[in-house]
């Protein structure tokens, strides 16, 4: 297996700068904090810190440098700080393993309150952001009650047809996010939200709600990640879906819930930030 470089930041903190003053910072605050083996699988876990400097120049600078510092070679990444950021740099499996994750957690946590995702109304939003197109694809395998909410409706209609074709599901397109948030049993978004609702929501951007006092109770959740138990023993690495992606990609089971229950990996916690939900 390739060795796998897990990435890591304090997005408390971040801020976005680029420049020459800010490279040698961020270069000072780049720092390795440990490398795994995992013997059973044959591969090396690096973990590397970076400064939370989000500018996008700037923060593909220092995961360049991150590699460096791990003296892996060729890698694959495996970046846990801000979302939106690190989702352009996951691969087509990692994609796929986020979405699976997603609507697995949302089953989960349905069926806590007796309901089923089946017979449940899924809000997507935006619906047309490219983060939320693997999701959407998971979800309508299991949800015949899907709302696209978009304010372009050209293309949120053009992904409706698809979903219609591939998967027998015929979604409601709208813009009205008061009607959507109105009929959801769970949101799943991409985007900061103005208005108030009673459905759980599972934040894809984890910035959100960092500089709020967000109050956890049975009736109203945010999730924002979960994490899994792996069989293979104890490590300074956390088992992330971004880590467990990138592991699990190597693997020759391109079916994602048979790789899982091959290799006796199961969903662990349902969190929202360093708060576990269940």
């Amino acid at each position: 297996m390739k060795p796998i470089l897990c990435v890591t930041s304090n997005i408390d903190n971040l801020y976005n700068e680029f420049g020459f003053i800010s490279k040698v910072k961020d270069r000072l605050k780049t720092k390795l904090i440990s490398v795994d083996y995992i013997k059973e699988l044959d591969v090396k876990v690096a973990s590397v810190r970076l400064p939370p400097n989000f500018n996008r120049k700037s923060y593909l600078y220092n995961l360049e440098n991150a590699k460096k510092i791990c003296k892996c070679g060729q890698v694959i990444l495996a970046p846990k700080t801000l979302r939106p950021m690190d989702f352009n740099y996951f691969n087509k499996f990692q994609k796929r393993f986020l979405a699976f994750s997603v609507i697995s957690s949302i089953q989960l946590m349905l069926r806590t309150r007796n309901k089923s995702i089946k017979k449940c109304c899924v809000v997507v939003y935006d619906a047309v952001d490219i983060i939320n197109y693997d999701i959407t694809l998971e979800l309508a395998k299991k949800c015949k009650y899907i709302v696209l909410l978009s304010s372009d409706l050209t293309r949120a209609r053009k992904l409706a047809d698809y979903i219609i074709a591939s998967f027998g599901v015929s979604p409601i397109v709208t813009n009205d996010e008061m009607y959507a948030t109105k009929i959801a049993d769970f949101i799943i978004s991409s985007k900061d939200y103005g208005i108030d609702h009673d459905a759980p929501v599972w934040n894809l951007n984890n910035s959100i709600g960092k500089e709020k006092s967000y109050i956890i109770t049975n009736d109203d959740i945010a999730i924002n990640d979960v994490s899994y138990k792996v069989p293979w023993g104890d490590f300074k690495v956390k088992f992330s879906i971004e880590v467990l992606g990138a592991i699990l990609c190597q693997m020759e089971e391109n079916d994602i819930e048979k790789a899982l229950k091959y290799n006796g990996i199961y969903l662990e916690k349902i969190k929202f930030n360093d708060n576990v939900i269940y």
